[in-house]
């Protein structure tokens, strides 16, 4: 029966049957690709009002990373041993008590002149603005009292040639010696960013500015804990580099 009924169907028949079966078939295909979409659009508006909402709530990162950065734009830790916190001053029977930064010993030229920067955001505690070099025969009174008992506090000052303190929100004390002047306009009390010039590199408080030369050019750089010692006491050179590496963080 069902044989001879299709028997009787004409060719047309064939071709509509096939264009019903057709548009079927694409109903549905449409109707599952409306409905991806949709569920892709809720998931994508869901997306973007968790991002608004955690942005909302989040706080923002801190401009300035904690941390200090070097003294001298560029720099990394002396090279040599000799210029850590903590190596050896025989000639005053002593340690060194902050970093020395020298031309061909820090990454970066290091000559008379070179601007220094704050390390850290403070207060100006200390200026020397109208620092006087030694003159011959008070520097060899220095240096044979020096030799004979080593340096005390009053005499390790003066062998740090002029200076810049800034004291910093915790209390640590950045010293900075052998300085050539001290920026214009910058006093006790100045309030200071990281990153500003706050004084250039010299020799003051050495046998070569005493000389009256400018050869022999460095930077003292000390950093002093609050009611406590300078950074590096009582470690090794290895013990140094290792607090400093995780205590410097650029420029």
């Amino acid at each position: 029966m069902r044989a001879a009924a299709l028997a009787r169907l004409k060719p047309g028949w064939y071709l509509l049957i096939a264009l019903l079966v057709y548009a079927v078939v694409v109903s549905v295909l449409l109707a599952r690709a409306s409905g991806r979409a949709q569920a892709a659009e809720a998931l994508a508006a869901a997306a973007s009002s968790e991002a608004a909402a955690r942005e909302a709530s989040d706080p923002l990162p801190s401009a300035a990373s904690p941390g200090l950065w070097f003294p001298i734009p560029g720099a990394r830790l002396p090279a040599s041993d000799d210029n850590l916190p903590g190596a050896p001053r025989a000639y005053r029977h002593g340690v060194s008590q902050g970093f020395d930064f020298y031309d061909g010993d820090a990454g970066v030229p290091v000559s008379y002149g070179t601007p220094v920067v704050a390390a850290a955001d403070g207060q100006v505690v200390r200026a020397d603005l109208g620092y006087t070099e030694m003159d011959p025969r008070a520097w060899e009174v220095l240096m044979a009292d020096v030799s004979e008992a080593g340096a005390d506090e009053e005499q390790l000052d003066r062998l740090r040639g002029r200076q810049v303190w800034i004291r910093t929100q915790d209390g640590t004390v950045l010293r900075y010696g052998h300085l050539a002047s001290v920026r214009s306009g910058l006093r006790t009390g100045s309030n200071v960013y990281r990153g500003q010039v706050i004084g250039y590199v010299g020799n003051s408080g050495t046998d070569r500015a005493v000389a009256g030369g400018q050869d022999g050019a460095r930077l003292r750089f000390e950093i002093w804990e609050e009611g406590g010692d300078f950074f590096g006491a009582g470690l090794d050179a290895t013990a140094v580099r290792l607090a400093a590496s995780a205590l410097f963080v650029g420029p």
